[in-house]
């Protein structure tokens, strides 16, 4: 069975590598993606070999400047360019960390993101994946399976994981529906957050 996967791994750790100021191109950022071998709050792991080749196969979307990310937590594998506010210029592995680097968008979205990393909001970075768990014993988690499928990486505002803020968000398991309910409603009042920005912002 395949679960919508999503995990965070890098909070706050956003490097701005230019401000994108007018008539100086697009914000650009770069920070630590994902993280492989590494028991995260959701209590999964990624094997290396696994992230390796998810980051192998979306080179040809990376260069054809297709791999567009969202702000916030969207509840479904599906990229909804409407929502989208970065653009993923660049991945790779160092180690068992996936870094990666991102254009901030023009769009609704990509202002409300500029406007929080220039106020030094810590943002996130959340990976989104469809895939198969197993447990194991030994290791006390859940292993993600051979099927995972990486979609991209999302912008956010709560961490999930180990020193790190992208993410994974599976299927409903009845033990963990109260975390799930939490959330939903946690991203519900984000929404209302962002909207509220967005409208700010598009009056200047």
């Amino acid at each position: 069975m395949a679960n919508l996967l999503r995990d965070v791994y890098s909070y706050g750790e956003l490097q701005i590598l230019s401000e994108g100021k007018s008539g100086c191109g697009p914000m650009k950022v770069r920070g630590r993606f994902q993280k492989a071998n590494l028991k995260n709050q959701n209590g999964r792991i990624y094997d290396n070999k696994i992230l390796r080749r998810e980051v192998d196969n979306l080179q040809k979307m990376i260069s054809e400047r297709r791999l567009v990310g969202e702000l916030d937590h969207p509840t479904d594998e599906v990229v909804h360019l409407t929502n989208a506010s970065h653009l993923i210029t660049g991945l790779h592995m160092e180690g068992d960390e996936v870094v990666g680097e991102a254009e901030v968008l023009n769009t609704p979205a990509g202002k409300v993101l500029k406007e929080l990393l220039s106020a030094g909001v810590k943002v996130g970075i959340s990976s989104r994946g469809v895939g198969g768990l197993s447990f194991n014993e030994e290791r006390d988690a859940y292993m993600v399976d051979e099927n995972l499928r990486l979609i991209t990486w999302d912008m956010v505002s709560d961490p999930s994981c180990q020193d790190a803020f992208p993410g994974l968000m599976e299927g409903v398991i009845s033990e963990n529906r109260q975390k799930i309910d939490e959330g939903v409603d946690h991203a519900r009042a984000e929404r209302v957050y962002i909207h509220a920005l967005s409208k700010h912002l598009n009056k200047k």
